[in-house]
C-alpha cells in the first residue's frame, strides 16, 4: 500500500513539472529593432505644433504611439528638423528621422474672395458700387488706364466702382508676399460690367 501511494505522488509530481518544462522551453517574443536607421516626413504648416502619424521604416508603416514614440518636441513653423524616436510595442532602439514642415499655401488661394464680380452698366450710371477683397498682408492693383480711371482699391482692400463705368471686363490683382510659413500667392478679381 505504501508503494502504491509512493509511486501516485512520484506520477503527480511529474505531470506538475511537464507543464512548466514546456513553458520554460518556448522562445520569448523577439522585437523588430529600429536601432540606426533613417526616416523622412512631412507635413504642411498649420499654426500648431505638429507631429506625423506615421513613420516609414524598412517599408513598414509604424504609428506613433503605438510602435514608437517621439523623443523631441513637436514643431510648428516650416523648415527641416532632425527628429529622434524610440521603439515600443513589437520595436525596439532609436531611428532618426528627417521632419519636414511645408509653406502652407498663401491666403490668396483660401481667401473667399469671389474670382468675379458682375454689375450692369445702367446700375452705375448714377451711382458708384462698393465691395472688399480684403486679404490679410496682401496688395492690390488695377490692370490698366482704363480700369483706373473708374475703379480704386484702398490699402484694405475696398473697391469703388464708380459711376459711369464702360461696359467690359476689368482686373485687380491681388498680391501676398511670401512669409516663413506660407508661399507668395497671387489673384485676380474680375470686375464684368455688361
Amino acid at each position: 500500500m505504501k508503494t502504491m501511494k509512493k509511486v501516485a505522488a512520484v506520477l503527480l509530481a511529474v505531470m506538475l513539472m511537464a507543464p512548466a518544462a514546456v513553458n520554460a522551453a518556448a522562445p520569448s517574443a523577439t522585437k523588430a529593432t529600429i536601432a540606426g536607421q533613417k526616416a523622412a516626413v512631412s507635413t504642411v504648416y498649420t499654426g500648431k505644433a505638429q507631429l506625423p502619424a506615421t513613420v516609414t521604416i524598412n517599408g513598414k508603416t509604424l504609428i506613433a504611439g503605438q510602435d514608437f514614440v517621439y523623443v523631441n518636441a513637436a514643431k510648428t513653423d516650416a523648415g527641416t528638423y532632425t527628429v529622434s524616436i524610440k521603439g515600443i510595442g513589437a520595436f525596439e532602439g532609436t531611428a532618426t528621422v528627417t521632419y519636414t514642415v511645408n509653406k502652407a499655401a498663401a491666403a490668396t488661394k483660401t481667401t473667399k474672395v469671389a474670382a468675379k464680380k458682375a454689375y450692369k452698366a445702367s446700375s452705375l450710371k448714377k451711382k458708384a458700387k462698393k465691395f472688399s477683397v480684403k486679404v490679410a498682408g496682401a496688395t492690390y492693383t488695377v490692370k490698366g488706364k482704363k480700369a483706373k480711371k473708374y475703379i480704386k482699391v484702398s490699402k484694405k482692400g475696398k473697391v469703388t466702382v464708380k459711376k459711369g463705368i464702360k461696359k467690359g471686363t476689368y482686373k485687380i490683382v491681388i498680391k501676398v508676399k511670401a512669409t516663413k510659413n506660407t508661399k507668395a500667392g497671387k489673384k485676380v478679381v474680375k470686375i464684368v460690367i455688361k
